[in-house]
């Protein structure tokens, strides 16, 4: 009898069965996701099975994608009139996660929503397709609406193609070198609000206003040949 109660007492004690939870079927799972927004999984992939389930998923992803950039559009505008003068452009130049032109896109898109000139129901996926339907004259936009260019899924290449097709270049004029210094301005430009900001951010002056007596001495370099 010892013995057998030694025996019991090694024995090892049996392991409790872990219970196993089943994953929830995709068929079972909601028809609109947009509440998975405010919790911290709402960028998580679902388990999806069906034409029907993946086609509901990425169309939540896209109408999501065009609500954010709105938002951010929405949110830039505000910040231009509500900020001090000179604190939004700092505010670009050192916060946010993306450039000036970038913001400007953001900004035009949300002001054509909230103007009516643009419609959700049309709005593309993309703030830079979306930047080149808002920047067409009123009868830009009549045309390419009557051509069917107007909806959610065109693309930037088919807007610019549509809008060159409208604008040849006159006979005889240098389109390219046009087109060249436009797109230097928009830079030189971009670059200056962005050197403003700075000035203002870490040296408290705004070069577009009157120094106080600071003088900026510019001196001419002569970068010609044979220097």
């Amino acid at each position: 009898m010892k013995k057998a109660a030694e025996q019991g007492r090694g024995a090892p004690a049996p392991t409790p069965a872990v219970p196993v939870t089943a994953m929830k079927p995709a068929s079972s799972l909601p028809a609109s996701k947009a509440d998975r927004r405010a919790s911290d999984i709402s960028d998580a992939i679902v388990t999806c099975r069906t034409r029907q389930e993946f086609t509901q998923e990425i169309r939540y992803h896209w109408n999501r994608s065009r609500k954010e950039f709105l938002s951010i559009g929405r949110y830039l505008n505000r910040a231009k009139d509500t900020l001090p003068h000179g604190e939004f452009e700092a505010m670009i130049a050192s916060d946010m996660p993306f450039s000036v032109e970038t913001a400007f896109r953001f900004r035009a898109v949300a002001d054509a929503i909230d103007t009516g000139r643009l419609t959700m129901d049309v709005l593309p996926g993309a703030e830079s397709v979306a930047y080149q339907i808002v920047t067409m004259t009123p009868e830009e936009l009549e045309q390419a609406k009557a051509v069917g260019l107007i909806r959610p899924d065109v693309t930037r290449r088919q807007l610019i193609a549509f809008k060159r097709s409208l604008r040849p270049a006159k006979a005889g004029a240098p389109a390219d070198a046009r087109k060249e210094l436009l797109r230097d301005y928009a830079r030189q430009k971009a670059r200056l609000a962005e050197l403003r900001a700075i000035l203002m951010r870490d040296h408290g002056i705004d070069p577009e206003k009157p120094m106080n007596g600071i003088t900026i001495d510019v001196e001419a370099e002569d970068v010609g040949p044979g220097v």
